[in-house]
C-alpha cells in the first residue's frame, strides 16, 4: 500500500463526501485513494470488497490497468478520464455495468478536479443508475414491438383500418389503399361514411355504439371505393382501448368476399327455387337456414323464424305433441340417425298440410356431425290415396369454414420466433415450436422440393429485404399427408432484439377450395337428376293425359307416380350404388297389399343389384304389370296368381326377368297402345338395352325381357 501525504483539508472534506447520497472518492494527484464516504464503504461491504481499508491507499488508476498495465476496454477508458481529470483539469463522465448473478446493475461513474495549494485532485462518484438504465431498455423495448407491430399491419393482406369515435380515420394501412383506391394521405383525418354507398341506412355512430356494447362484432356490408365500384366487406370490429381501459376508437379488418358471396347467392338461388323444404339447424336446434319454400307457405319472412328452436317455430306449435316429438327426433339424428316419417305442418291461416318430412346429419370431413338438415315434400294431395311415400333428399355437405389468417415471425438465427393463434393450427406437428429451426420445420411440413423452395425465399428476404407475395400454393403436407392451399406473403422486418428477422402472412384457402368443388359437383348433380326425373315426369304425364279421360287422368297419373317415386326412393336410399332386384320388386308390388303379395305372387331369382337406370325401368315395369293384373288380369279373380321369376344364364352374361299370370280370366289382346304399353315394352327395355316379349295367351299373360347381365348389374367398384 502506497503511502502518501493527505492535505490539511482532508478532515473538512470528509464531512463534505460523507454527507453525498453516491459512493465518492478523493483520488490523489498521483491517482491514490485519500478518503471514501460512507456510502462507498456500505457498497465494499455489501458486495465483498475491501473490509478493512475500502480500498483507500490504492492507487485508483492501477486498480483499473491491472497489474501488467493491461485493462479491458471500458476499464481503461475509465483509468484514461481519470488521468485527463488530474492532469488537464477536464471533466469525465461515463456509465458501466456492475452486474451479479442475482441482479442486473448499471452505474454512472463522474471524476471532477479540484486544486488544493496547487495541486490537483480528483472527486470521483459512482451513482446507481439501475432504474433509468431499465426505463430506458423498457422503452426502447417498447418502440421495437411496436414498430413490430406496425409492419404486420403493414404487410396484412387485409385492410387494416382505425378510427375515432367520431368515426374519423386513424389509421389506414397499404391493403386499405389497395381495396379502396384511397392513399393514406387522402383517407387520414376523413369520416369512414366516404366508403358507404348513397342511401346507406346506418350512419358510422351506430356501428361505433354497437361495436362498443359487443366488444367484437363481424358482420358484412356494401362500401364503395374511389372508382366508386361496389363492394362486399366482410367487418370484424373491435373497440381500441387506452392504457386505463377507456375506449378511445375502433379497429376494423375489412376482407373484401365480393366473390365469395357471389357464388353464396348462386346456391341460395338453387334452394330458393326447390319446390322441397329445406333448412339447416345448429346441433341445439337454432334454426340457422331456410329456402323460400316453407317461409312462403306460412306467409313468413326469415326474421320470424331464424334464430328460433326449430320447433318453436310457426310450422309446428299448432300441437305441442309434435313439437316434442321434434325435439326427440334431433337428439336421434345427433347420434348418427336419418330420421323419416309424414307430419302435418302448419301454414298460412292456420291450415295444415302433410308432408315427407326428413331429418338428416350434415357430416364435416372427418365425419363429425356439425348439423342437422330438415327437408319436407308436400304430398297433402296424394295423402288419401297413399299410406305412406317415401321421399329421399340430398344431404347437404359442409358449405363453408372460414379459414383463419395466420402470422408467424423467423428471426435471424433463422429460428421460429411467434406462431399468432391463427397460425398455430398449419404448425401443430411441430414440437417445440418456438424457437424451432425453420429450416427442420418446413422439411417437417413439406415435401423436400417445396421445402427448400421455401427455405430459399425465406433467406433471400432476410438477406436483401426484397418482399415476395407467393402465388397459391396447392400441396400435399408430409405430416397430415392432407393436399392444402394456401395464399403467403413474406416481408423482412426489424426484430424485438434489433435484428432483422422475416414475417410471413398467410390465408389457408383449403377450405374454400373443397366448398367450391363441392358446390360445383352438387349443382351438377341436382342438374343432371332433375333434367331426368322431369323428363320421365313429363312423358308420363301427356302418354296418360293422351290416352284417359279427365276423371281417370288423377288416379292413373298418381299410380304411375307412385312407381316412379318408390324406385326413386330404393336407389337414393342405396346412394345411386345399385338396388336390390328382390327389394325393387317387393317395393313395386307391395301397393297389391299384404294377403295378395305374400299368398297370390310368387317371387324367385337371386338377389342381384341392378343399377339405377335398370332401377327405374324394370320398376315401372312392374308397377304396370301389377295394376293392370290387379284391374282385368289374373289378380282381379280370387283364384288368380302370378309367378315373378328372374335368373342368370350360365355364362353369366345374359339376364331375363318373366312375369307370367295363371288361373285368370281369358286374357284379351288391347286393341289399342297406351302408356302402359309404352312402359311395358320399350321404356323397360331401352333402360337395359334389352329386349321384351309379350304374349297373350289365354291362360294368362306373359310378359318376359331379356339383356345384357352387363346394362343390368351395378358395376362394382375396383
Amino acid at each position: 500500500m502506497t503511502t502518501i501525504n493527505a492535505p490539511a483539508e482532508l478532515p473538512a472534506l470528509q464531512l463534505l463526501i460523507d454527507a453525498m447520497q453516491d459512493a465518492v472518492a478523493i483520488v490523489a494527484p498521483d491517482g491514490t485513494i485519500l478518503a471514501v464516504n460512507k456510502t462507498w464503504r456500505q457498497f465494499s461491504i455489501d458486495n465483498g470488497g475491501d473490509q478493512s481499508s475500502h480500498y483507500i491507499g490504492t492507487n485508483y488508476l492501477g486498480a483499473c490497468e491491472g497489474p501488467n498495465g493491461a485493462s479491458d476496454d471500458l476499464a481503461g477508458s475509465i483509468a484514461q478520464g481519470l488521468r485527463d481529470v488530474l492532469n488537464i483539469g477536464t471533466d469525465f463522465i461515463t456509465e458501466y455495468p456492475c452486474h451479479t448473478p442475482t441482479e442486473k446493475r448499471w452505474f454512472e461513474v463522474v471524476a471532477n478536479p479540484f486544486d488544493i495549494d496547487g495541486e490537483r485532485y480528483a472527486l470521483v462518484a459512482h451513482r446507481n443508475i439501475t432504474t433509468r438504465k431499465l426505463a430506458q431498455v423498457e422503452v426502447a423495448y417498447a418502440e421495437q414491438n411496436a414498430q413490430n407491430l406496425a409492419a404486420i399491419v403493414t404487410t396484412m393482406p387485409d385492410a387494416v383500418i382505425a378510427f375515432d369515435l367520431d368515426g374519423q380515420i386513424t389509421s389506414w394501412n397499404p391493403a386499405a389503399e389497395t381495396l379502396y383506391g384511397y392513399t393514406r394521405e387522402e383517407a387520414i383525418g376523413q369520416s369512414m361514411e366516404m366508403l358507404y354507398p348513397p342511401d346507406w341506412p346506418k350512419r358510422i355512430t351506430t356501428y361505433i355504439a354497437e361495436i362498443i356494447v359487443s366488444e367484437l362484432k363481424n358482420f358484412d356490408v356494401i362500401r364503395k371505393t374511389k372508382w366508386d365500384e361496389l363492394r362486399t366487406i366482410a367487418v370484424t370490429a373491435a373497440p381500441i382501448r387506452s392504457r386505463d381501459g377507456d375506449i378511445i376508437g375502433i379497429s376494423n379488418v375489412h376482407r373484401d368476399v365480393t366473390v365469395e358471396r357471389e357464388a353464396e347467392q348462386k346456391l341460395r338461388s338453387v334452394l330458393d327455387n326447390l319446390f322441397a323444404f329445406v333448412g339447416i339447424l345448429d346441433p341445439d336446434g337454432t334454426l340457422l337456414e331456410a329456402n323460400k319454400a316453407p317461409l312462403q307457405a306460412a306467409g313468413l319472412e326469415a326474421k320470424d323464424v331464424i334464430g328460433k328452436k326449430f320447433w318453436e317455430c310457426y310450422w309446428w306449435t299448432y300441437n305441442d305433441e309434435v313439437a316434442q316429438q321434434l325435439q326427440s327426433d334431433i337428439a336421434r339424428v345427433l347420434e348418427g340417425e336419418t330420421v323419416r316419417y309424414d307430419t302435418q305442418v302448419q301454414v298460412a291461416n292456420g291450415r295444415l298440410v302433410w308432408i315427407d318430412f326428413q331429418m338428416a346429419p350434415m357430416r364435416d370431413a372427418t365425419g363429425n356431425i356439425i348439423n342437422v338438415v330438415p327437408s319436407g315434400i308436400d304430398i297433402s294431395d296424394r295423402k288419401a290415396a297413399v299410406e305412406k311415400l317415401e321421399q329421399s333428399h340430398e344431404t347437404f355437405k359442409n358449405l363453408v369454414d372460414r379459414s383463419p389468417f395466420g402470422v408467424y415471425t423467423v428471426d435471424a438465427d433463422f429460428r421460429l420466433a411467434h406462431v399468432s393463434q391463427g397460425a398455430s393450427a398449419a404448425f401443430a406437428n411441430v414440437n417445440p415450436l418456438i424457437g424451432h429451426d425453420f429450416s427442420d420445420v418446413m422439411h417437417t411440413l413439406w415435401p423436400d422440393e417445396f421445402a427448400e423452395e421455401a427455405i430459399a425465399r425465406f433467406r433471400h428476404t432476410l438477406a436483401t429485404g426484397e418482399p415476395y407475395h407467393a402465388e397459391p400454393l396447392v400441396e400435399q403436407r408430409l405430416d397430415v399427408g392432407e393436399v392444402e392451399s394456401y395464399d403467403w406473403m413474406i416481408e423482412r422486418i426489424v426484430m424485438p432484439d434489433g435484428r432483422l428477422g422475416v414475417v410471413c402472412n398467410f390465408y389457408d384457402l383449403s377450405e374454400r377450395e373443397k366448398y367450391e368443388q363441392h358446390i360445383r359437383l352438387l349443382m351438377s348433380e341436382v342438374n343432371h337428376r332433375s333434367k331426368n326425373l322431369l323428363a320421365v315426369v313429363l312423358s308420363m304425364a301427356r302418354q296418360t293425359a293422351r290416352n284417359s279421360t279427365p276423371s281417370e287422368f288423377v288416379e292413373l297419373f298418381s299410380q304411375r307416380l307412385l312407381g316412379l317415386s318408390t324406385s326413386q326412393n330404393l336407389i337414393v336410399e342405396g346412394s345411386w350404388s345399385g338396388v336390390s332386384i328382390t327389394n325393387l320388386a317387393e317395393m313395386q308390388l307391395k301397393h297389391l297389399g299384404p294377403e295378395i303379395l305374400g299368398q297370390r305372387i310368387k317371387m324367385d331369382g337371386p338377389d342381384i343389384t341392378v343399377s339405377p337406370t335398370a332401377a327405374e325401368g324394370i320398376g315401372m315395369a312392374l308397377h304396370e304389370l301389377s295394376t293392370n293384373a290387379l284391374k282385368y288380369g289374373a289378380l282381379s279373380v280370387p283364384e288368380g296368381g302370378v309367378d315373378l321369376v328372374w335368373s342368370i344364364d350360365q355364362n353369366k352374361d345374359a339376364f331375363k326377368i318373366q312375369w307370367r299370370e295363371h288361373d285368370g280370366p281369358e286374357v284379351v289382346p288391347p286393341t289399342r297402345t297406351g302408356f302402359g304399353r309404352t312402359v311395358i315394352e320399350r321404356m323397360a327395355a331401352n333402360s337395359v338395352d334389352g329386349s321384351v316379349d309379350i304374349k297373350y295367351a289365354t291362360s294368362g299373360l306373359v310378359w318376359q325381357l331379356k339383356a345384357p347381365l352387363e346394362d343390368v348389374e351395378q358395376a362394382r367398384d375396383s
